[in-house]
């Protein structure tokens, strides 16, 4: 039961990013932007994402299958790895909200730098784009284990 419950909950957490991110995308599509509102949904996003990876380190740890089945797998390593890519992604668009927040000094709306805003934009998307192959990674390491 340990690891059903544990499992229910990572996964509740990764729709959880994915719900963050496409929040965070909505609010970046004009010319300008609520750097609060992105602020406090990128924190919670950190947030999501350190409480995804505790919770699959206790289901790897003390799940049901066990180190064994995982340090084998490449497909876990793959999730791991995708995972990782993610979280270095992310760096970028964190530091852009910081800077908006400051620049905005108290106002609720700012309209960033055009050129920023859209690389931000992109760096979002490619954030959410890399939440297939660690849901692929997910799905392949349930099925055809090692």
């Amino acid at each position: 039961m340990l690891d059903l419950g544990l499992a229910v909950l990572h996964h509740i957490l990764v729709f959880g990013l994915a719900a963050l991110l496409a929040m965070e995308g909505v609010m970046l599509r004009g010319e300008a932007v609520e750097p609060a509102r992105l602020s406090r949904l990128d924190a919670g996003y950190g947030l999501i994402a350190v409480l995804a990876v505790a919770i699959g380190a206790v289901r790897v740890l003390w799940g049901g299958k066990g180190w064994a089945f995982y340090e084998s797998n490449p497909y876990f390593w793959g999730k791991i790895a995708a995972f990782v890519v993610l979280g270095l992604v992310s760096i970028g668009p964190t530091l852009a909200f910081i800077r908006w927040r400051k620049a905005a000094a108290g106002e609720p709306v700012f309209a960033p730098p055009v050129a920023e805003l859209r690389r931000t934009r992109i760096w979002v998307g490619l954030e959410g784009l890399l939440l297939i192959p660690i849901l692929a990674s997910a799905a392949a390491m349930a099925r055809y284990p090692f």
